[in-house]
């Protein structure tokens, strides 16, 4: 049985309602019979259990504190793996540095899934502004990468607006391939992920629409399946932590 967290720092483990219990039901759609995937969190009281959102460097920087402290009660529990909850990878190096087990970064991983099936691919992400042509996407080694579209939403607006959010990305994905050349496209936010359309896009804009959520749920079993994490060589552990 494999055992894999989904770190969410405000949400109760095991007392899940409302979005957070929909997002978990997904989760372990997702993922194989024989895995156990839980949204794994640190408030204690189900009340205030709640979903976070990252909107900018500033939110990114902010939660990889919580996620550090999830992740290492996380492992602690038994997990074998972790998921990050947020599509732009937050905290993956020292989230790697104090784990022993595997560290998965949706939106990397879908961005390599990408890489695998089109020699161009581009991002649907949220916020506002015109497309960004990409010439090196130097932190993942990724220079398939060519454009990144907003669609003119914010997290919590494309949350309450699924439907307006669908249409904006069929928009922002017919942009990707007619005027970048994109042979595949995957989404900068884990949101755009779970209201689960990678299917309707992909039909509609005629090439794979990678689903970030997905790819990291898969992700996990194949790295737990293959018995590989990260190297210690490579993130080391802090020397603050260190006995």
């Amino acid at each position: 049985m494999r055992k894999i967290a989904f770190l969410m720092a405000t949400a109760s483990t095991g007392k899940l309602t409302g979005e957070l219990a929909r997002r978990e039901k997904i989760l372990r759609d997702i993922a194989a019979k024989d895995t156990q995937i839980d949204i794994y969190g640190l408030e204690k009281d189900p009340k205030k259990s709640h979903l976070g959102t990252i909107q900018s460097s500033y939110e990114a920087q902010l939660s990889t504190v919580e996620d550090l402290e999830c992740a290492i009660a996380a492992e602690k529990a038994g997990y074998q793996a972790v998921i990050i909850p947020c599509g732009g990878d937050p905290g993956i190096a020292p989230l790697r540095e104090i784990l022993n087990v595997p560290v998965i970064p949706p939106g990397s991983t879908a961005k390599h899934l990408c890489s695998l099936l089109a020699p161009r691919f581009s991002v649907i992400t949220t916020g506002k502004g015109k497309p960004k042509t990409i010439l090196l996407h130097e932190r993942d080694g990724l220079q398939k990468h060519v454009s990144t579209h907003p669609v003119g939403l914010t997290v919590p607006e494309l949350r309450t607006n699924p439907e307006k959010a669908y249409e904006a990305m069929v928009r922002e994905g017919h942009s990707a391939v007619n005027e970048h050349g994109a042979g595949a496209v995957t989404y900068g936010c884990m949101s755009m992920g779970f209201l689960m359309v990678d299917d309707r896009l992909t039909q509609e804009i005629g090439v794979p629409a990678i689903n970030p959520v997905k790819a990291a749920v898969k992700t996990a079993e194949t790295l737990i399946d293959l018995g590989i994490t990260h190297s210690k060589r490579i993130y080391p552990v802090p020397p603050s932590l260190q006995k």
